[in-house]
């Protein structure tokens, strides 16, 4: 077994407890279609791949975030395109995940917490407004995924895009 498979885990850690592992249920590969700039002149649709895996011998997840997909990037590179890297971690003090993700020249600070059906993270410098990225209509094949925007304290929100996720077949 290689090194970096050595901190992969198969499931997650006994220290997270079932009613909080909002995370693990994402655990493999998934496909999924982009959406920016929906209603607009510009609206875009590109085919993307997330790759979510417990680390650490189960104590976080990991996730890739490819988007254009590795294939679709051959065929429809985009000037905007996002290989990124998002570590999530649960935090038993504070009952919530602490979440990183970073990309190339960008880092975000996240805390995340089940409201009502939804896993919502939300941006702990806020320094631009408040971003929120959702999990919604989650199941064991599928979710909604958005990211939003509030310049006025979450009185009115800009999305800035969203994505649907289908689980990949094995």
């Amino acid at each position: 077994m290689s090194e970096f498979q050595d901190v992969l885990a198969g499931s997650r850690s006994d220290n997270t407890p079932d009613a909080l592992n909002l995370f693990g249920q994402f655990a493999g590969q998934w496909d999924f279609e982009w959406i920016d700039g929906k209603g607009t002149e510009r609206e875009r649709h590109i085919t993307g791949e997330w790759i979510f895996s417990w680390i650490l011998e189960g104590q976080a997840i990991q996730d890739v975030f490819i988007c254009p997909s590795r294939q679709e990037r051959l065929i429809n590179p985009q000037p905007d395109a996002e290989y990124g890297t998002t570590v999530r971690f649960y935090n038993s003090k504070k009952g919530k995940w602490d979440i990183c993700y970073g990309y190339l020249n960008h880092m975000t600070v996240l805390e995340a917490e089940q409201i009502g059906e939804n896993i919502v993270l939300t941006n702990q410098n806020p320094s631009e407004g408040i971003n929120q990225w959702i999990f919604s209509e989650i199941t064991p094949t599928t979710f909604h995924w958005q990211n939003r925007t509030s310049t006025d304290g979450g009185g009115t929100w800009r999305v800035n895009g969203e994505l649907y996720a289908i689980r990949r077949q094995k």
